[in-house]
């Protein structure tokens, strides 16, 4: 059985890290007809203990939800990758932490 890599254009938009108490939201906007966003893998972390969220939505339906009560670096791959529905916005947040706690998130994704 062989796998393939695909190559993923690197951009600043697939990296958010705000202010501190503030959600880390990254938006795909929809990708065109008959175009699907392809989601392998998200990190994620918060400075501080946090009590917070992640959540990957797909034209508005949660399909990926996970709640965050530690401070450390979080690294979820999706085999198989999560191929999300057609001409749809992915939006993946990661939800405030708490008073003077930052976050961060990045998503590896593509366009097929």
């Amino acid at each position: 059985m062989s796998t393939s890599l695909r190559p993923v254009q690197s951009s600043g938009s697939f990296v958010h890290e705000p202010a501190a108490n503030t959600d880390a939201v990254i938006t795909l906007t929809a990708a065109g007809e008959n175009r699907h966003h392809v989601l392998s893998a998200v990190a994620f972390s918060y400075n501080g203990v946090p009590t917070g969220a992640l959540t990957i939505t797909d034209g508005g339906t949660t399909i990926f939800k996970v709640h965050i009560l530690t401070k450390r670096a979080y690294f979820f791959s999706f085999v198989p990758a999560l191929r999300c529905m057609s001409n749809s916005e992915v939006v993946v947040t990661l939800a405030a932490g708490g008073s003077g706690i930052t976050g961060c998130v990045n998503v590896n994704t593509w366009v097929e």
